[in-house]
């Protein structure tokens, strides 16, 4: 084991002091932030208010008065009155998303602290063979979006990819009247992969009338516009009997392609110090590439001679290029000509986004009520992501075609017969990443009751996905090459030297010389076709079969059964890895599970002294996978009232992320040499199967434990705070250890077990075969605190609502099996364990916002704080010139006025956010290709800018 982890010397204490700041500002300044108190509020003061309600970690609309409607508790199956589950639960509610009017939804989910990046249309923008480009994901707890789970209405959603990840862009937006964010995990409850926890998008069945809603942005740049159109439109009939609601959304979201469009961007980069003496890493502006140019630079000849650092201009001209210093990292230099292909990176991907949801329900019988939904959601996503880059890898021989004259009686007097060469083909142009999806759902189902307490809900549910992934204007590998090498023929025309497979010559000496017939052949597209399918039928009956002295016991039990399966096909030459990159491989299977489940809530003490409450909730489920087996999640949680203004709550669960469908058949072989240190470096051809999948996979098992309290002082109405320590533990989590074969060979020599079962050999002990497939070899630990609060008060006509949030992360350890590391403080853009879409894990986090109404009048300003963080928790002064990142505040703000006397309430609103056009502060680690880093991390920090959006909307 290789230990990489260092406890930074005062860090303890800062998080200590953080805590003891960030509780005083809660109980100064208190409002039930985004959600961890007040629907419990609710239930507690008023429990007529709501039949049902979710743990005091919940601010569902603090703007509007309680809903008398029944609220189901997404963190538990039992549904009953007053019942505060032990798990906490943050409710984003319709006023709320409202009054941030929202490009989309995703957004406002992001912001909550508990969530990490999870992947946007601005993140991700350099990925071409993920065909994740432009999804809206989200990720809880930075463990990754396959531990966190999505559901809609309380139901599994299809999965956009193969790995099972939910794109919010095809969920119903506008029909959405609260979204539940269970922060705790909740397998237990739900099933696999709700082990940091599950976002459940809840819908408004009931909704009554018409209503519209347009709305257009921009950004300060003049950039990025942004256009939504979205209606909804429900009616009862047959007397009350049936109800019907459609409603559909129409939104585009521009990109902004190029990062040097934006005033921050000055080419810096974190680079190896050229100086010695001095630091090993330091941060430098103005880091340009001095390996290649857009129309080709002479890296060197053989002799070092004259015709080094000469590049290529307009029609091919030859000038010198202007070096600056060798930075000390390949490829770069810090100075000298203003060239990096950095500032051509997309800071937003282009999303078209539409979708449509319909219900139907009708009480069929007294008490029993059928339900049909369909839903249709698309996605189409356009992201021109990097140029093709060839870095000083190329030979250009004197003969070629296209060489200036005088370049080549240079090199004849100087006798070169070839230049080094480096280009980054600004004639070819960029990487174009088309990805497109389509998501249908349909859902039948009764809700009945039975007789007394007693309910029974059951649905059959189909999902499916149909997604294309390509990346147009690829270069194929062989092609570019074999048309580069260009000479005269006997006739004097310009003829590839290879004419096979009618080769069309290609200039890359020199930009604007590229025929348009030389970039066809050369280039392709290589493309990915989904059917990723999902068959759900579930039934579940809930009632309270007999009470004890405290109160009635409440039993909820059900059973599920699941099928997932994808499909995949890709060209032929992406099978290969023929082109520059984006070559796609295909994942094909399936697998289902049978769950039955069973929770309870035994109210143990009612009304005593040091007891206003006592309720104990277990739960249970029984889980078989076809390929992983049987596997047993449990919960145990109890809430404690000891007096009317204090709830005290704690949960043990033990939770599972099952491995899903990329994890246990991708499949693809190539051949690759060996050498083997077990039979004294012999040297192996084996195949290899790479991206690939391990049919052997366990699930994941995570022991999570929550400890929390809400106080909700009688002395000072319509306040209320929260303080919740969690901490999750992960066993067997599912790793990758090698990305060779080699690697793969080395590390079960040095004794790293897990990885030795996937190497195979023959009688005679020679190797015949290697799988490069994710084990269950890792371990994964964080902790740390959740803050919220809130305060109500009326001021004159109007109402003053503050909240506040705070996330603490105490750690977050991750252990591959092969490395440990702490990666809590870290907030550069890595390479990202275990999954996770982006390695930004800030140690802490807030919001606080205040939102004034006053008739028809609403202000809301919001200040979103992003603490100091590290480049890397390893790093000491020898290691880097500046490892601290500065804290970062965001404001943003909404104002709307509603016209209550006119025809469909028309409520005109106005948000902007980044007020203060905030820069994103300068952090970028030694990446794998330090020349792609833009200088920040723009999924952490905002890279657009200032953003202004206008709408209006009514109901009629």
């Amino acid at each position: 084991m290789i230990d990489t982890s260092r406890e930074e010397p005062n860090r303890r204490g800062r998080l200590v002091a953080c805590s003891t700041l960030a509780l005083g500002v809660a109980l100064a300044t208190a409002a039930p932030a985004y959600g961890q108190v007040a629907a419990a509020d609710a239930a507690q003061r008023d429990p007529e208010a709501a039949q049902a309600t979710e743990t005091p970690t919940a601010v569902q609309d603090e703007t509007a008065e309680p809903d008398a409607g029944e609220i189901i508790v997404t963190g538990s199956r039992v549904q009953r009155d007053g019942f505060t589950a032990p798990t906490p639960t943050t409710v984003l509610g319709a006023e709320l998303i409202a009054q941030t009017a929202p490009a989309n939804l995703a957004d406002v989910v992001n912001q909550l602290p508990a969530l990490s990046t999870g992947l946007s249309p601005r993140v991700g923008n350099l990925g071409t063979s993920t065909g994740q480009g432009g999804l809206n994901v989200l990720n809880l707890r930075a463990l990754g979006p396959t531990r966190t789970l999505v559901l809609l209405d309380g139901r599994r959603v299809a999965g956009s990819t193969s790995t099972g990840v939910v794109d919010i862009n095809t969920i119903p937006q506008q029909l959405v009247e609260r979204v539940d964010v269970v922060t705790g995990g909740a397998s237990a409850a739900y099933g696999s992969d709700a082990v940091t926890g599950v976002i459940n998008f809840v819908l408004n069945k009931d909704f009554d009338g018409l209503l519209l809603d347009a709305q257009v942005g921009l950004t300060d740049e003049g950039d990025g516009a942004t256009r939504k159109f979205s209606a909804s439109f429900g009616t009862d009939f047959a007397d009350g009997r049936g109800h019907f609601v459609i409603a559909g959304e129409y939104s585009d979201q521009e990109g902004i392609f190029e990062t040097r469009s934006r005033d921050w961007f000055n080419g810096s980069k974190l680079v190896a110090n050229p100086v010695a003496g001095g630091p090993t890493r330091i941060y430098a502006e103005n880091v340009n590439l001095s390996t290649a140019t857009g129309g080709g630079l002479i890296i060197r000849d053989a002799r070092n001679g004259p015709l080094q650092g000469i590049q290529f201009g307009p029609g091919g001209a030859p000038r010198p290029f202007q070096f600056g210093t060798q930075s000390g990292t390949a490829n770069l230099m810090i100075g000298g000509e203003r060239n990096d292909i950095a500032a051509f990176i997309p800071l937003a991907a282009d999303v078209k986004n539409r979708n449509v949801f319909a219900r139907l329900s009708y009480e069929v019988l007294e008490g029993v009520t059928a339900f049909a939904e369909g839903s249709y959601g698309m996605s189409e996503v356009f992201n021109p992501a990097v140029h093709q880059f060839k870095l000083g890898n190329l030979t250009i021989q004197r003969d070629n075609a296209f060489l200036p004259e005088s370049i080549r009686a240079q090199m004849t007097a100087a006798g070169l017969t070839q230049l080094i060469y480096g280009t980054w083909n600004q004639d070819i142009g960029k990487l174009e990443v088309v990805n497109e999806f389509e998501t249908y759902r349909v859902v039948g189902g009764i809700d009945a009751k039975l007789g007394g307490s007693w309910t029974l809900n059951g649905y059959y549910q189909y999902g499916r996905t149909n997604a294309y992934n390509a990346v147009e204007n690829q270069t194929i590998t062989a092609r570019y090459n074999q048309a580069i090498d260009a000479v005269r023929d006997a006739s004097g025309n310009i003829a590839c030297r290879n004419p096979a497979n009618g080769c069309v010559p290609l200039n890359i000496i020199g930009t604007g010389v590229a025929s348009q017939a030389a970039i066809d052949w050369l280039t392709g597209t290589p493309e990915r076709d989904s059917k990723i399918e999902q068959h759900v039928a579930a039934l579940s009956v809930q009632g309270e079969p007999f009470s004890t002295w405290a109160g009635p016991v409440s039993v909820a039990v059900g059973g599920e059964y699941r099928k997932e399966s994808t499909a995949e096909t890709v060209d032929p030459l992406s099978l290969t890895s023929s082109y520059f990159s984006g070559n796609f491989k295909p994942v094909n299977g399936s697998y289902d599970v049978k769950e039955g489940f069973l929770e309870v809530v035994v109210p143990l003490a009612k009304d005593v002294p040091f007891a206003q409450s006592l309720d104990l909730n277990g739960a249970v489920r029984a889980t078989e996978y076809s390929t992983s087996g049987y596997v047993t999640t449990w919960k145990v949680g109890a809430t404690w009232k000891p007096f009317n203004d204090l709830l005290i709550r704690a949960v043990r669960s033990r939770d599972i992320r099952a491995p899903n469908i990329a994890d246990l058949f991708a499949n693809v072989q190539v051949t690759q040499t060996v050498t083997d240190p077990f039979n004294g470096g012999r040297t192996d051809t084996v195949a290899a199967f790479i991206s690939s999948g391990n049919p052997d996979l366990a699930p994941e098992r995570a022991n999570n434990l929550g400890v929390g309290a809400v106080f909700s002082p009688s002395f000072l109405p319509g306040f209320q705070v929260s303080l919740d320590y969690y901490r999750i533990d992960i066993d067997g989590a599912i790793t990758t250890l090698a990305s060779s074969s080699q690697q793969a060979v080395d590390l079960c020599f040095r004794g790293i077990s897990a990885i030795c079962p996937l190497i195979t050999r023959d009688g005679g002990g020679r190797i015949t075969a290697i799988r490069l497939a994710a084990v269950n070899a890792g371990t994964l630990k964080t902790s740390g605190f959740d803050i919220e609060g809130s305060y109500r008060t009326d001021i004159g006509a109007g109402r003053l609502t503050l909240r506040g949030l705070l996330n603490i992360t105490e750690e977050l350890v991750v252990d591959t099996g092969v490395t440990r590391k702490d990666y809590a403080g870290e907030v550069a853009n890595q390479t990202s364990p275990f999954g996770a879409l982006a390695a930004y894990f800030p140690d802490l986090q807030g919001s606080l916002s205040v939102t004034y109404q006053q008739g028809g009048f609403t202000g809301f300003l919001r200040g979103r704080y992003i603490g100091e963080g590290v480049v890397d928790n390893t790093f000491t002064a020898a290691d880097i010139s500046r490892n601290e990142v500065p804290s970062v505040v965001y404001l943003d703000g909404t104002v709307s006025y509603k016209f209550e006397g006119a025809r469909g309430s028309p409520e005109f609103y106005l948000a902007v956010d980044n007020i203060l056009d905030k820069e994103p502060p300068t952090v970028a680690p030694l990446a794998a290709n330090p020349f792609l880093s833009t200088g920040t991390s723009p999924g952490l920090y905002d890279a657009i800018g200032r953003s202004f959006r206008i709408g209006v909307r009514g109901k009629f």
